[in-house]
């Protein structure tokens, strides 16, 4: 009995930075189940999902290795890195743009296996706004 593995037409390719060299040669993968959850939720989620993931794996102001704090970790794998950003503007729930939330930064979070299982909007470090706030704490190292 063969047990199958995800098909990666279940998946959607991006490039990512890869923090070693600076490169867009790192690919992350997102789940189309995964982006049709967040789709549901509200088209604002859907276009943060479509714009705004991208924007910061390609252009992240930080990239952390190394995740050490349970909630942040990925239920089926292990948490790797976590890809930070400050994106031009945010979305409504409707739909519309608006501004970025003041204070705020956004984390997009790759487990082991190159897919980006979670991303969200998080208060910045004060001393720091490009860095999500507990940076120094929350993370085992900064690659980039």
């Amino acid at each position: 009995m063969t047990s199958k593995g995800p098909n990666r037409r279940e998946y959607i390719t991006l490039l990512a930075i890869e923090p070693s060299d600076g490169t867009l040669t790192c690919e992350v993968q997102v789940s189309f189940e995964r982006m049709q959850t967040v789709g549901r939720r509200s088209l604002g989620h859907a276009k943060e999902c479509g714009y705004i993931l991208p924007m910061i794996l390609q252009g992240p102001t930080a990239i952390f290795e190394g995740l050490r704090r349970d909630e942040d970790e990925d239920r089926r794998g292990y948490g790797w890195r976590c890809y930070c950003g400050q994106p031009e503007q945010s979305y409504r729930p409707d739909g519309s743009s608006a501004p970025p939330y003041h204070g705020q930064v956004y984390l997009v979070f790759v487990n082991d296996e190159r897919v980006a299982y979670n991303w969200r909007w998080e208060k910045a470090d004060p001393d720091n706004p490009k860095l999500p706030l507990g940076h120094e704490t929350r993370f085992r190292q900064r690659l980039l």
